[in-house]
C-alpha cells in the first residue's frame, strides 16, 4: 500500500518545542517534576509555557463533583441518549465514515440568505458542537454551513481505519471537496474540530505512533488550516472534548441511585498533552482556539450528568441536548475572539 508522499512538514524544532510545552503544562498541572537539563521543559516554561498554557484547563483545577440519583426527569431520557444525535444526522448532511462527498452547495442553516456564512469543519466530535454553533447562526442572523464525516480527521493526513486494516480514500476526498466548497463560499469564520482519537500511516503505510504520528499531524493541520485560512475569515480550532472511561447512558442505567459512578476521572477524560499539542498549533498557525473543557468537565471527576441533562450519548460523544445548553458559552468565547482579531 503507497499513500501520497508528504508535501510539507513543521520542522523539528517547532516539534519539540511543542512536546517541551506540553511536558511543562502537564507537570504545572499535577505537580510533578519536568525533569532536569538545560533543555527540560521547566526551562522552557519560563519563557514560553507560560503563554502556551494560560488558556488551557490544568487537571487539578476543578471542585469535588457532588453524588445524586439520576434525575426522573433527565434529558434526553436514559433510553433516547445513545441516538440523540445532532440534526445533521437526521437530514442527511453528516458524510457516515468512507461514505460520499458533501451535498452540492452544502448543508445550510441558520439564516440562509444572509449575506454573512460561518462553517463548521471537521469530524464527528465537530459536528457534536452543532447545536451550539446554530444557534449562535440564528442567534446573529447568520448562514450556517455544516461540512463533517465520521472517522475523517480534518488534518490532510491518511485516515487509517484499524477495523479494516486500510486508508480510508473516502475521507481524503470528501476533506479535499469540503475545503474547495469552502473556498468557494468564503465563510467569514470557520470553526473546525477533531478527535484526538485518529489512527494515520507514512508513505509506504506503515501505522505511526507516539511522536512519529504526532509529527504527521502537525503537518496535516498546518496543510489544512493554510488552506482554511485562504477560505475564510477567521479559523478558530475548538480542542477535543473530554471523553468518558464508560459509556454513560448505560452507566446510569445501571446505577440509578449514583450519578457519580459514572464519572470519569479528569485524567483521564481531558489528555492534557494532547490539549497543549492543539494549542500550540494554533498558535503556530495564528488562528483562535477554544478550550471548552470545564464547559463539559467543570468539576473532578468529570460527571455524567450537569443539571438534569446526560452530558454523553456514549463514551466519546456529547448528546445534543447537552452541547445546546453551551450556546451562549460557545458564542461568548467566539465573539471574544473575534474582538480580539477584526481583521481575521
Amino acid at each position: 500500500m503507497r499513500i501520497p508522499h508528504v508535501r510539507t512538514r513543521i520542522p523539528d524544532t517547532r516539534r519539540g518545542l511543542a512536546v517541551a510545552v506540553a511536558v511543562a503544562v502537564v507537570a504545572a498541572a499535577t505537580g510533578l517534576s519536568a525533569g532536569p537539563g538545560p533543555a527540560s521543559a521547566a526551562a522552557i516554561a519560563g519563557s514560553v509555557a507560560t503563554a502556551a498554557a494560560s488558556p488551557l484547563t490544568a487537571i487539578g483545577s476543578r471542585p469535588a463533583t457532588r453524588d445524586a440519583p439520576v434525575p426522573t426527569n433527565i434529558r434526553p431520557s436514559l433510553s433516547r441518549a445513545a441516538r440523540d444525535y445532532p440534526k445533521p444526522y437526521f437530514d442527511g448532511c453528516h458524510v457516515e465514515q468512507d461514505g460520499g462527498l458533501p451535498a452540492d452547495g452544502g448543508c445550510l442553516y441558520g439564516k440562509v440568505n444572509s449575506k454573512t456564512t460561518i462553517a463548521l469543519f471537521g469530524d464527528s466530535h465537530a459536528l457534536s458542537w452543532f447545536p451550539a454553533v446554530e444557534r449562535l447562526a440564528i442567534d446573529k442572523g447568520w448562514r450556517l454551513i455544516s461540512l463533517t464525516m465520521s472517522a475523517c480527521t480534518p488534518a490532510e493526513i491518511p485516515a487509517y481505519m484499524p477495523r479494516n486494516h486500510s486508508v480510508s480514500w473516502a475521507c481524503a476526498e470528501w476533506r479535499d471537496a469540503a475545503l474547495g466548497l469552502l473556498e468557494q463560499v468564503h465563510p467569514a469564520v470557520i470553526i473546525a474540530a477533531g478527535t484526538r482519537g485518529f489512527a494515520t500511516v507514512d508513505d509506504a503505510g506503515n501505522l505511526l505512533t507516539g511522536s512519529a504520528r504526532t509529527a504527521a499531524w502537525e503537518a496535516g493541520v498546518e496543510r489544512t488550516v493554510d488552506r482554511l485560512k485562504e477560505a475564510g475569515g477567521r479559523v478558530i480550532w475548538m480542542a477535543d472534548t473530554p471523553i468518558a472511561r464508560v459509556d454513560p447512558p448505560i452507566c446510569l442505567a445501571r446505577h440509578l441511585r449514583s450519578t457519580l459512578a459514572c464519572a470519569t476521572p479528569v485524567s483521564y477524560a481531558v489528555n492534557q498533552v494532547w490539549l497543549s499539542e492543539e494549542h500550540y498549533m494554533t498558535q503556530i498557525e495564528d488562528v483562535g482556539f477554544i478550550d471548552p473543557s470545564l464547559w463539559i468537565c467543570p468539576t473532578s471527576p468529570c460527571p455524567a450528568v450537569i443539571g438534569r441533562v446526560q452530558v454523553y450519548r456514549d463514551a466519546g460523544h456529547m448528546t445534543a441536548t447537552f452541547m445546546a445548553t453551551l450556546a451562549k458559552r460557545l458564542e461568548k468565547a467566539v465573539a471574544t475572539d473575534l474582538a480580539a482579531h477584526p481583521n481575521g
